[in-house]
């Protein structure tokens, strides 16, 4: 059973709070996906794995995680009877203010997948969830308009982060975590599974089970999923949706078009102004 504790969406939806949680959760809710936005999970009950980009976090209840949007996500459970958890989804325009920009140092400067994780008791040392407890009431408040306050508060709860020490999760498979990495750095060029075995001297097979395995999509699922992002981007910062997917490596405009209605249910056209693909269905 899914329960939406408290949610709340910034009038100009500069970012969105969700507090919710599933009892039992289902595995098959949580899949690989990314988000238009920026991310923080804070996980409150359950037992899980956070995998990011081939990495592994091991959570503990009342750790902190962050996603930028180009890092590719799920959450694994592992005999969970509950799985509860808080998210905020921050979206670019929240940052445009001169004075918001330094809050982005968090996601952006590090690897991707890695320093994705602050432990609890880093966060609990700096008050962290004193500040999202109030952040939450200030929501529940609804016959108030707490706009104001409630960027004030979440900009403290930013900088707070900006000021923490973040831990690395483990590979969960060198040879997946690398062939990942390379599909990210050459979207563009030709990614068959002949040329990835040979580049990283393991069999079809061997790659192609691994890699499900590590996360749950095939090798070619994955790199249509990568370059549908990467078309997107392009395309939101000017170039034509033809140039922008010749550019992340499809063949033509309808291979990319076949590619975009099978993996979101939509035409390209009406899609591209959505906050994620098919993954905005998915919970969190």
């Amino acid at each position: 059973m899914f329960e939406r504790i408290c949610s709340y969406k910034m009038p100009d939806k500069s970012f969105g709070y969700v507090h919710s949680k599933d009892t039992p959760p289902r595995q098959q809710d949580f899949i690989l996906h990314n988000h238009s936005e920026y991310e923080i999970l804070i996980f409150l009950k359950g037992n899980a794995e956070f995998i990011v980009e081939g990495n592994v976090y091991e959570l503990s209840p009342m750790d902190i995680i962050i996603t930028r949007p180009d890092e590719m996500h799920y959450i694994l459970l592992t005999n969970s009877k509950v799985y509860e958890r808080i998210v905020f989804h921050i979206d670019a325009s929240f940052f445009e203010n001169v004075e918001y920009k330094k809050y982005l140092e968090i996601f952006l400067n590090r690897k991707s997948g890695e320093g994705n994780l602050i432990k609890k008791e880093t966060a609990k040392s700096a008050e962290v969830f004193d500040t999202i407890v109030r952040l939450e009431n200030y929501m529940r408040e609804e016959e108030k308009d707490n706009s104001l306050v409630i960027r004030c508060v979440m900009t403290e709860l930013l900088h707070q982060l900006n000021n923490m020490k973040f831990s690395d999760g483990r590979v969960q498979n060198q040879t997946v975590k690398n062939v990942i990495n390379y599909i990210n750095e050459h979207l563009g060029e030709d990614l068959s599974l002949d040329l990835l075995a040979n580049e990283f001297f393991v069999s079809k097979h061997h790659l192609c089970r691994s890699f499900k395995i590590c996360t749950g999509f095939t090798v070619n699922r994955y790199i249509t999923y990568r370059r549908i992002m990467l078309t997107k981007e392009l395309h939101r910062n000017g170039k034509s949706l033809s140039e922008a997917s010749s550019e992340a490596g499809f063949s033509d405009y309808s291979n990319f078009y076949r590619a975009y209605v099978k993996e979101t249910g939509y035409s390209p056209t009406a899609g591209m102004g959505g906050t994620n693909m098919k993954s905005m269905l998915d919970k969190i």
